[in-house]
Parts: structure tokens; C-alpha cells; sequence
């Protein structure tokens, strides 16, 4: 883009320090721009937003809450960013998985991960408050407000397409992350196919109040219309609102947009039932299509895909974003061993190296939400006396339960 001095440009000249860019400024995108600013010093890092840097109202930072695994914390941590998240976060102390009309069950708590908690209910627009201002204070990171139109590949790079360039003097970059969301216009520009599994399914995302407080336990309940899953807001046990992501078939969604809200609160009590009493409120109500996305290619010299661009998960078992940050570890422990090495960060075999490595936690996250909504919804009587006698093994098999909540925590596969 005119008036950015980084990277090689077009017009020749040496280049002393990589440079990337990202496209994409949500969660996933922000919280990239600041591990590479924080573990590459040397590389000039711009972030490309369609939104202005202080501008909190955009799909990403919305009323939503995100779940929040044990190892996201600790990325938070070592960016020095989790003293100001805490103020918007709720831990969560106890989980409870049961299956509605059937006797499995399964519960966890603080003795599940070390004593530690299991994790934590962030509000997102809290979350973009703190990650938006980090941004803006990284000397090494510049945001910048361009709607990205294309990726051009050239022999030094990738030149970004923004609709204000002149052609001549456009900056080449090293890498170009690609963080523009599920469905991603670059990833489409560039070609990239995405294997799709439609769910048949919406989400029903809101805001609840119940009679009784939530004790900071979650609720995890499967339906045979879909799972619920009730999750502890207000930073305290005795708060008595939570976070509702209800999933129903999308061949009912018109009945369920009909509602009112007390007819929704009637509906949603009468499938999650009486565990915090009596459901009291609930506010207004979004509804998203639910389904699984996967790029068929993550890299290309020159271009990586993250976040929803790179797979976009079934909110199930609350792992996309933290999936999204241990890939966004995972590259930048491999870029930085590239570049102590002199290898260049957009080459090929250095970027197929991040892929490989982060590939078997991709797809085992994958399969456990895809799996876990497939097993749980709609499925015959055999298969349902299989899931019960699981969720009781669950419950009482310690190996079972660590392999499990290691899954949940992002502990599964060996730290980048």
C-alpha cells in the first residue's frame, strides 16, 4: 500500500528484515499480530483491518462470550495480557456433560487439571478492548484500515490488493497471513477448496438469567435436536446469568425465530431442565448456520491460512479459537526458528514444516467436535446405549478422563 515503508518493493532494493502481513483483524488475527511483533522484533508486522484501529463494534468483539482452554490462558499470559482479560472473565470450576432422557453423565472439576481451573467464559467485547489496545501500543505492529481485495503472487513475495495501490512501489511481503473468516473471499481468490459437512443445524446464541447462581459451572447438555450449552458469566459463583449457545435444526429455525422470549425460555427449560432453576430472561437471540470447514491447502509459499479461514468447527465443544491460537503458536515458533536459521519465512518447506507439525492437533480437535455432535444428535437406540455407557466410563475412568480433559485443555499435543 502506498505510504507503508516496509518489506522489498516492487522497484528493486535490499530487505533487511522480513516482513508479514496480516489480513484479518478479529481474535485470531489480533492475537497473531501480537505473538509475531513479541517473538520477532526484527520483522516489520502489519495488520489489515477493514475496521479503524479503535473501532470495538465488529462481528468479532460482539455481545458473545468465548470459551477459553487452559492453554489460551497461557498464551495470554505470556503476552502480559491476562491481568486486564481476567476483569472480563469467568472461571470455570465445574463442567457438567449430560445427555437428556438417559442416565450418562459427566462431571469435572478443578481436581481434572491440577487443581487449576478447567478454563474460562471471556466476554469478547471485553476481550477486544484489551487486545485492540495492545495492538495499537506494539511498536513493531501497525494497524492498518484497507479492505484486502486480492493476493497477488510475485517472485519476491505477495503483494496485497487493496484498491488504492498505483501498481509501482506496492509492498512485497514476505508472508501473508490469511484471517478473513470462514468464508473467506481470499481463500476463494487464491483457489484454495474447502471440504464442507453442513450440519443441518443453527446456532442460538444469547445471554440467559436463571433463578439459581451458577456456582462457575458449565453445562454441556445433548439434546436429540442438538446440544445446549450454558456457560458462567459475571466474573463470580454467585452470578445467576450465563452464555446460552443452543443448537436446533435448521428444518425448525423459522418455529424457533417465531418465539417470543418467554416462549423461548419456555422451550429452552424444557429441554435443558432445572439445574439452575428456573431460566428467568433471556436476550435478544442470534442465529448462525452451523458447519464444519476445512481448507484443503493451509500454506503456500508466501500465504498462510488461520483461524475460520483455515477450518471453522462445530461450537460443540468450544474449541475453535483455542484451536486458532495453539496454530497461531505453533507458526510463530516455527517462523522464528526459520529466521535464527537465515531461512526465508514465506518459504515453502519452512511453512509445510508448521503444517506438519500442527496437523495432528488440527484433526483431533476437529473429530472431537465433529464427533461429538454426530454421536449426540439424532442417532438410533443402539448407538444412544453407547454414548450413556461412554459418559459413564467417562465419568468413572480416571485414564478416560485425563485423555479428555487434556483435549479440552489444548494439553494433548506437545507445546509449540
Amino acid at each position: 500500500m502506498q505510504g507503508l515503508d516496509i518489506g522489498q518493493t516492487l522497484e528493486g532494493g535490499e530487505k533487511a528484515q522480513p516482513s508479514i502481513a496480516i489480513v484479518g483483524g478479529g481474535m485470531v488475527g489480533a492475537v497473531l499480530a501480537l505473538l509475531l511483533a513479541r517473538n520477532l522484533p526484527c520483522a516489520h508486522i502489519t495488520l489489515f483491518d477493514r475496521y479503524e484501529a479503535g473501532e470495538q463494534e465488529r462481528p468479532s468483539f460482539d455481545r458473545r462470550s468465548t470459551a477459553i482452554a487452559p492453554s489460551t490462558e497461557q498464551c495470554f499470559r505470556r503476552l502480559g495480557l491476562w491481568a486486564a482479560l481476567a476483569a472480563h472473565a469467568t472461571p470455570i470450576e465445574q463442567i457438567h456433560v449430560s445427555d437428556k432422557g438417559h442416565a450418562g453423565m459427566a462431571l469435572f472439576d478443578p481436581s481434572d487439571n491440577s487443581g487449576a481451573p478447567l478454563g474460562y467464559v471471556i466476554d469478547n467485547g471485553g476481550m477486544g478492548q484489551v487486545l485492540l489496545a495492545a495492538v495499537n501500543n506494539q511498536p513493531n505492529l501497525q494497524s492498518v484500515q484497507a479492505n484486502v481485495k486480492s493476493i497477488n503472487m510475485v517472485a519476491l513475495g505477495a503483494v496485497l490488493n487493496a484498491g488504492d495501490t498505483s501498481g509501482q512501489n506496492a509492498t512485497v511481503f514476505d508472508l501473508v497471513v490469511v484471517a478473513d473468516g470462514a468464508h473467506s473471499s481470499l481463500r476463494k481468490q487464491l483457489g484454495i477448496d474447502v471440504r464442507r459437512v453442513d450440519y443441518q443445524q443453527h446456532a442460538i446464541v444469547a445471554n440467559v438469567r436463571h433463578e439459581l447462581p451458577h456456582q462457575l459451572q458449565a453445562f454441556e447438555r445433548f439434546t436429540p435436536r442438538g446440544p445446549i450449552a450454558l456457560l458462567p458469566k459475571g466474573g463470580h459463583a454467585s452470578s445467576c446469568e450465563s452464555a446460552l449457545v443452543w443448537t436446533c435444526p435448521t428444518d425448525e429455525l423459522q418455529n424457533y425465530q417465531a418465539l417470543d422470549g418467554a416462549q423461548l425460555i419456555q422451550r429452552l427449560q424444557s429441554q435443558f431442565g432445572f439445574r439452575l432453576g428456573r431460566l428467568l430472561d433471556i436476550g435478544t437471540p442470534n442465529f448462525y448456520p452451523l458447519e464444519l470447514l476445512v481448507a484443503q491447502e493451509q500454506v503456500r509459499s508466501n500465504v498462510v491460512l488461520m483461524g475460520n479461514a483455515a477450518h471453522f468447527l462445530h461450537p460443540v465443544a468450544g474449541q475453535g479459537f483455542n484451536l486458532s491460537v495453539r496454530d497461531a503458536l505453533r507458526l510463530v515458533s516455527v517462523l522464528k526458528t526459520a529466521v535464527a536459521a537465515g531461512s526465508s519465512i514465506g518459504d515453502l518447506a519452512v511453512l509445510q514444516s508448521y503444517e506438519k507439525q500442527q496437523r495432528a492437533d488440527q484433526q483431533n480437535t476437529i473429530a472431537l467436535s465433529h464427533g461429538f455432535n454426530r454421536i449426540f444428535t439424532r442417532m438410533p437406540f443402539p448407538i444412544q446405549l453407547l454414548r450413556t455407557s461412554g459418559l459413564i466410563a467417562l465419568e468413572l475412568n480416571p485414564v478416560l478422563r485425563a485423555q479428555f480433559i487434556r483435549l479440552l485443555s489444548g494439553r494433548a499435543q506437545p507445546a509449540a
